[in-house]
């Protein structure tokens, strides 16, 4: 079955340049020259890691493309003055915040992270761990805290990620996230889970207890591009395992998936 075009791709990154990163260059004209053959037309931008909270390149991009692009970006936690950083940078078309573990003790015992959980929910922003299964946790012990904060866990929690066989112990984890009535999770990554080979058929369990924990209206897909269009992976392999080889989806499973759920989340007034 061919959906129509239209397609948002919950979860790319861009950037002009970078020292000691592949690829060296991925600008938005290189997305789009491999999103929009695929039905791609609106994109999540997800600040880069090597920029830390420098959004500028990131929010140019959104600026440049009104109602393509929305974004999610990095901000230091611990900053004075969150709240007026938050609006500003919802009034440029930032949606959510990136979170990881990069400290050593969880959130749920750093004063910064809760500041930033609670102005984000009063904003109407969602939070975005890139987080490893061993971190999903951390996120139930937010969400009991900030029942009302939106929260989109990148790339399946990474389950799968050092196994070629994701763990069962792990999956049942992040479908217990389920409970929080607020939490996403983006069926991304596919070239970094599992097998990590083209078609990713692999995933195919796994994505569909997570699916029917979830259900389709909290799920969305992503590719995760630049890295998912690396040799030999590409583009078209992501969008068409949930768009054709994920036999248990039916039209409206896809169309939330592929558009409506990421939408809702990162596409809001």
């Amino acid at each position: 079955m061919v959906l129509a075009p239209g397609f948002v791709d919950a979860h790319i990154h861009v950037w002009p340049e970078a020292i000691e990163v592949k690829p060296a260059r991925y600008t938005v004209a290189d997305h789009f020259a491999v999103s929009r053959p695929a039905g791609v037309l609106r994109t999540v931008l997800i600040q880069p890691g090597m920029y830390g909270f420098d959004n500028r390149y990131m929010l140019e991009a959104v600026g440049a493309h009104p109602g393509i692009f929305s974004a999610v970006a990095v901000v230091d936690a611990d900053a004075e003055s969150l709240d007026a950083t938050v609006a500003k940078l919802r009034g440029q078309g930032v949606r959510g915040f990136r979170i990881t573990a990069a400290k050593d003790k969880p959130w749920a015992e750093w004063a910064g992270m809760h500041g930033l959980w609670r102005v984000a929910g009063r904003a109407g922003m969602a939070m975005c761990p890139l987080i490893n299964p061993e971190a999903l946790p951390w996120v139930a012990a937010m969400c009991e805290k900030h029942p009302n904060v939106n929260v989109t866990i990148d790339h399946l929690g990474r389950v799968g990620a050092a196994s070629a066989k994701p763990p069962d112990a792990e999956v049942r984890v992040l479908c217990g996230l389920a409970r929080f009535p607020r939490v996403h999770v983006k069926v991304s990554a596919f070239y970094a889970l599992g097998r990590k080979q083209v078609p990713y058929t692999d995933l195919a369990p796994m994505i569909r207890q997570v699916f029917e924990t979830y259900g389709p209206r909290r799920l969305m897909w992503g590719s995760d591009a630049p890295y998912q269009v690396q040799p030999p992976h590409n583009y078209a392999a992501s969008v068409d395992l949930v768009r054709e080889r994920l036999t248990f989806l039916n039209a409206e499973d896809r169309a939330w998936l592929l558009a409506r759920t990421a939408e809702s989340v990162f596409f809001t007034p």
